[in-house]
């Protein structure tokens, strides 16, 4: 039974899924209607709202010109996944309450001048 949340906990194997795609410089619809998996599928994926299955593994990584093995090797470990900072740091600000946003928007806003 597939795992369907509107909670979004991203998974390593979701951020695999995305950095694979990003590296084969495909967008969500490109990826989706290459590889048959629904666009909203995909993005649920990615974002931890669905459980992967070896099935849509296969699928994607077929699209995007890996193999399973190399989702693989980046979602046990064995081969580090390239950090993404500011990509992490946005996602934590899109989870953000508006009152949480009120406080850090300061400090933000402070950072950004120094540079």
């Amino acid at each position: 039974m597939s795992k369907r949340s509107n909670r979004k906990v991203v998974t390593k194997g979701g951020r695999v899924l995305r950095f694979l795609r990003e590296q084969a410089k495909l967008s969500l619809r490109e990826a989706a209607n290459q590889s048959g998996v629904s666009m909203s599928l995909l993005a649920h994926l990615e974002q931890g709202r669905a459980s992967i299955h070896n099935y849509h593994v296969e699928k994607l990584t077929n699209s995007y010109g890996c193999t399973v093995q190399t989702y693989q090797m980046f979602e046990s470990g064995k081969v580090e996944l390239p950090q993404d900072l500011r990509l992490e740091c946005l996602e934590i600000i899109r989870a953000m309450s508006l009152e949480q946003l009120r406080t850090v928007y300061p400090v933000l806003e402070s950072l950004k001048q120094r540079n």
